[in-house]
């Protein structure tokens, strides 16, 4: 059977179009980048293997993206948005925080890894993740703070949420990485109390920090960004409980993963513990 990243049919065998070719060799360019990013890094990741892995020449990757700078830039995003989680209960903050950063590193591991896994040898990879993570410059966590060293007290927490991101995902400790997103908040949560204790517990008053620029209009968009942040990882924990029934139910990690438009290894990544339920036919 001809590759279905060169062949010029359809899986009708119907000849595709120009357009048509253009559109699948892309994707299975950035397909195969997240896959090499997300398991080598950048150092280890060359612009001829990715091109091996996705079928096609070196060439067109590099007609495509001009490099493997901007190839790996068209895959990798780390932007974990902690301003959603700052209304509530002061006391439950720290554990906001690490549920959003499980469920968003969780929900699209195809963006995120491949930052995670080159911040210690690329440089841009690394201030992106500084920035997302422990910089409290960008960080709407320090605005939040009130009291003594609120900078560096951001600062640590970020330095704990990193630590629990390169235990789970990089390092793999067996005990984080197995243990539920639950068990880690409820443990890890409490331990973040004693640098969050002076947050500031209202929306409203985290705006007027920000600046004459926030006026009091403000307080109705945040509101409404907040609810629809809160929605969003509702969301993300139905398709984590759903995915993980319909594995258990028979379905293949490809079947799974193309309904999310992730690949078969990143279903395996993000649900690790179904993997007895994969069907035993290759897929």
């Amino acid at each position: 059977m001809a590759d279905p990243h060169t062949d010029d049919s359809d899986p009708d065998g119907v000849p595709a179009g120009r357009g048509e070719r253009r559109t699948r060799s892309r994707q299975a360019i950035l397909a195969a980048a997240r896959e090499l990013f997300s398991g080598l890094g950048y150092e280890q990741t060359t612009v001829r293997a990715v091109a091996h892995r996705a079928g096609v020449d070196p060439a067109l990757v590099m007609k495509y993206f001009g490099s493997k700078e901007r190839l790996f830039e068209a895959v990798s995003e780390i932007g974990l948005g902690f301003g959603a989680v700052l209304s509530g209960p002061a006391d439950r903050l720290g554990d906001r925080l690490l549920a959003h950063v499980l469920a968003d590193i969780d929900g699209r591991p195809d963006r995120s890894m491949p930052v995670l896994r080159s911040m210690l040898t690329h440089p841009q990879a690394a201030e992106a993740v500084r920035c997302a993570v422990a910089d409290p410059g960008n960080s709407p966590v320090a605005r939040a703070l009130t009291g003594d060293d609120a900078e560096l007290r951001a600062a640590l927490v970020g330095t704990v949420v990193l630590g629990l991101l390169v235990s789970r995902y990089l390092l793999r400790v067996p005990e984080v990485d197995q243990a539920p997103a639950e068990q880690l908040v409820d443990l890890l949560g409490p331990c973040l109390r004693p640098l969050l204790a002076d947050h500031v517990d209202h929306v409203d008053e985290v705006d007027q920090v920000d600046g004459p620029a926030a006026g009091a209009g403000s307080a109705g968009p945040l509101a409404a960004l907040a609810a629809a942040e809160s929605a969003r990882l509702a969301a993300a924990e139905d398709v984590d409980r759903l995915a993980r029934e319909a594995l258990a139910a028979g379905a293949s990690f490809g079947e799974v993963g193309q309904l999310l438009g992730i690949s078969r290894q990143a279903a395996r990544k993000r649900w690790p513990r179904t993997e007895a339920a994969e069907p035993s036919a290759t897929t």
